[in-house]
C-alpha cells in the first residue's frame, strides 16, 4: 500500500516535467548552448574555420580601444532614450483616454487602429518611412516644396529612424498600460473623485502607483528591444550598402564582425551588449523597487 502511494507520489512529480521537457531541451541546445559557446569564443581568435586561438581579453580590449564601437553604441542609447519617453507617455496617455468613461464604449474601435502599427512588418514600414522621407519625392519634401535632408544629413537621420520607432511601439505599449488599468477596480477611482480628487491628482497619486509593476514590465522589455535594434536603421538609412557609421547601430558591429571573419571580435562584442542591457535593466529594477 505504502509503495504504491510512493509511486503516485513520484508519479505526481515527474509528470509535469515531462510536459516541459520539450521546451527545455530546445532552450538548452538553441539558446544556452550557443550563449555559453560564444562567450568562450570571444577570448579566441576564429575566422569561422579551422583552429580557434586563443587570445586572452585582447578582443575585448581591442574593442574598447576602438572609437566605431563607442560610436555605435551612442547611436544606439540615442534610439532608445529620444524613441522611449514618447512612446511611454503617448502610449499611457493613450491608455488613459481608451478607458475613459466618454471613449470606453468605443475602445473596440480605437484599439486595433492604435495597435496596426505593431502589425505591420518592420522591413514594409521601413520602406514606408524611406518613401515619406526622401530627400526629393519624399513626402514631406513634396509637401514643404523643398528638399529636406532627411536621409542624408546624419543629425536628420537619426531623428527619422526615432519616429519610426516611436510610430511602431505606442500600439505595443498602449495594449500594455490598457491591460494594466484593467486591474484597477473603477470603485477606486469613484473613491477618488468623490473625496474630491481630480482626474490629474487621481492618476498621479492613485492610478500611477498601482501601475508600478505594469510600468517596470513596460520599461524592461522596451531598453531590450531598442538596444537590439537592427532593421530600421539598416533599411532606412542604408546608403549603398551599410548606413554610415554616424548612425549605425550597435548591432552592425556584431554583423560587419562575421562577416570580415572575425568570430571572436562579433562574440566579445555581443558579450559587451549584454552587459549593457543587464545593467540597464538591473538599475530599472532598483529604481522600481525603491528600498523593499
Amino acid at each position: 500500500m505504502l509503495m504504491n502511494k510512493h509511486k503516485v507520489l513520484t508519479g505526481s512529480k515527474v509528470i509535469p516535467y515531462l510536459f516541459i521537457l520539450p521546451f527545455m531541451i530546445s532552450y538548452i541546445i538553441f539558446f544556452l548552448y550557443p550563449a555559453a559557446y560564444s562567450f568562450i569564443l570571444s577570448f579566441f581568435s576564429y575566422k569561422g574555420y579551422g583552429a580557434a586561438k586563443f587570445i586572452g581579453l585582447s578582443n575585448y580590449i581591442n574593442l574598447f580601444q576602438y572609437g566605431t564601437m563607442w560610436g555605435c553604441l551612442a547611436n544606439t542609447l540615442f534610439y532608445f532614450i529620444c524613441s522611449f519617453i514618447p512612446t511611454m507617455i503617448f502610449a499611457f496617455v493613450l491608455a488613459l483616454l481608451v478607458r475613459s468613461k466618454p471613449v470606453k464604449k468605443f475602445q473596440a474601435i480605437y484599439k486595433p487602429i492604435i495597435f496596426l502599427p505593431q502589425v505591420c512588418a518592420v522591413v514594409a514600414s521601413a520602406l514606408c518611412f524611406k518613401i515619406i522621407f526622401g530627400e526629393r519625392v519624399g513626402v514631406i519634401s513634396q509637401l514643404l516644396g523643398t528638399a529636406v535632408p532627411f536621409l542624408s544629413d546624419t543629425q536628420l537621420m537619426r531623428w527619422t529612424v526615432v519616429i519610426m520607432m516611436t510610430w511602431r511601439a505606442i500600439g505595443w505599449y498602449f495594449i500594455i498600460y490598457l491591460s494594466g488599468l484593467t486591474t484597477i477596480s473603477d470603485e477606486i477611482t469613484e473613491a477618488a473623485n468623490i473625496d474630491g480628487a481630480k482626474p490629474i491628482q487621481t492618476v498621479w497619486h492613485i492610478i500611477m502607483p498601482l501601475m508600478k509593476p505594469t510600468f517596470m514590465m513596460a520599461f524592461i522589455t522596451n531598453a531590450i528591444g531598442s538596444l537590439k535594434i537592427y532593421t530600421e536603421p539598416n533599411l532606412m538609412l542604408a546608403q549603398s550598402f551599410d548606413p554610415p557609421m554616424q548612425v549605425a547601430p550597435y548591432t552592425n558591429l556584431i554583423v560587419n564582425s562575421m562577416s570580415s571573419g572575425q568570430f571572436g571580435v562579433a562574440c566579445a562584442a555581443g558579450w559587451i551588449l549584454v552587459i549593457v542591457i543587464l545593467s540597464l535593466t538591473l538599475a530599472q529594477l532598483k529604481f522600481f523597487k525603491g528600498d523593499e
